[in-house]
């Protein structure tokens, strides 16, 4: 049998050779949810002699870690503001400059009480189960046309026991009203921004996600032309409707709200504009 440490300290070599940003803290979260050994653990009980079946099981998981699978897929869930999300192949991975959709739309609706909220592009659902969660009295609706994702924000609904989010298959670059469904009074989107020529380029854990949430035309602009055509119009006079965006891409995305009352950009912790909101 191996000691602890010695186990750990091979994770953290076969990570940092298969060059993995950040080996120390992927070794710690997959000691975690392999063996159950958490940070303080691993510092308590790094002498003992490790049951081989745990460090098989551990191993395992590094391994999958080395071939640069997302540590999220691994694990199975990430945590997203304050609560735990699924999140596996086929759905885009929950990341935090996106809490700044929940965030603005908890800050609007302190002031502002509304009734019906999409969620476009909804993913996991992540942002819009937020929203619920901490306003239950809203009728929140995540949009969506991948099947995996749909799969997971209903998941995701029942984890968190979100009853008023309705999940619904549309496209959003066919636009709405949808049927059946009540008009919004504010929209949340966090749509595929990546320009198609740079997809190749991203991190190969990134490429690991579903192209179709990643890929947002030539020039990374194709949802929010449909966003301006399709459903800004459908929101009511002094409606909102905030969409996260790629670096750079924050002014030429207000741009394309012409009928717009007003627009403000909000900052990610980088100091990048990272979120777009329009007012009818």
């Amino acid at each position: 049998m191996s000691k602890l440490y010695l186990v750990y300290r091979e994770a953290v070599k076969i990570l940092t050779a298969a060059g993995c940003e950040d080996p120390f803290f992927d070794a710690r979260e997959l000691a975690d949810f392999s063996m159950g050994f958490n940070k303080t653990q691993l510092l308590l009980k790094g002498g003992e002699e490790l049951d081989p079946e745990l460090e098989k099981k551990y191993m395992i998981c590094v391994q999958r870690r080395a071939s640069r699978e997302p540590l999220q897929y691994i694990l199975g869930s990430w945590g997203f503001e304050r609560y735990r999300f699924l999140v596996g192949e086929g759905v885009l991975i929950p990341r935090p400059e996106t809490e700044l959709l929940p965030a603005f739309a908890v800050e609007q609706l302190r002031k502002r009480p509304c009734a019906v909220i999409y969620d476009l592009c909804c993913g996991t659902g992540c942002v819009g189960i937020t929203v619920a969660k901490l306003f239950p009295t809203v009728r929140v609706f995540c949009i969506d046309l991948s099947d995996d994702a749909l799969a997971y924000a209903n998941k995701n609904k029942e984890k968190l026991d979100a009853p008023n989010v309705t999940v619904l298959k549309a496209d959003v670059l066919e636009g709405g009203p949808l049927a059946g469904v009540p008009l919004p009074e504010m929209i949340l989107s966090n749509p595929p921004y990546v320009p198609t020529s740079e997809i190749a380029d991203l991190q190969p854990e990134v490429r690991r996600e579903p192209k179709m949430a990643l890929d947002g035309g030539e020039d990374g602009l194709t949802f929010y032309r449909a966003l301006a055509e399709k459903w800004f119009p459908l929101l009511p006079s002094d409606g909102t409707l905030a969409m996260e965006c790629g670096e750079g891409q924050a002014e030429p995305i207000l741009r394309l709200f012409i009928s717009a009352s007003g627009g403000r950009l909000l900052k990610d912790g980088s100091g990048t504009d990272r979120v777009v909101v329009v007012r009818r």
